[in-house]
């Protein structure tokens, strides 16, 4: 379980800091995704200051698990936007594929708050 959850940590880890970096650095996919969906761009720019304050708190996590809880909440609250987003204005496929996120996401959040509250 616990390489589990390591290994979920380390590809959160890589796949949000290169999200959060594209979404903040305006890469023209991006750019299209939000226009598509017709958010502004000042949203895209703080999913990314997002991912990219997450992805540190996640590094932290392996040290101090209070960390680890709060870049997976953080990442948690944005997965639920991009659900919502996927689901209402994408094929259904879409919207499946992020509530997966979601709820891998929470999941971590919920180990690392369980492994704060055993280790305090």
């Amino acid at each position: 379980m616990n390489i589990a959850i390591t290994g979920l940590q380390i590809i959160f880890i890589a796949f949000f800091s290169i999200t959060g970096a594209m979404k903040l650095f305006s890469h023209h996919h991006m750019i299209e995704e939000f226009d598509n969906f017709g958010y502004p761009h000042w949203l895209m720019r703080l999913a990314g200051i997002l991912e990219i304050l997450a992805a540190p708190l996640l590094v932290a996590g392996f040290w101090s698990p209070i960390y680890g809880a709060l870049g997976a909440i953080v990442l948690s609250s944005v997965m639920i936007g991009a659900c919502y987003t996927n689901f209402t204005q994408r094929p259904a496929a879409y919207g499946w594929g992020t509530l997966i996120l979601v709820i891998l996401c929470a999941g971590l959040a919920a180990h690392f708050t369980y492994l704060a509250y055993i280790y305090p």
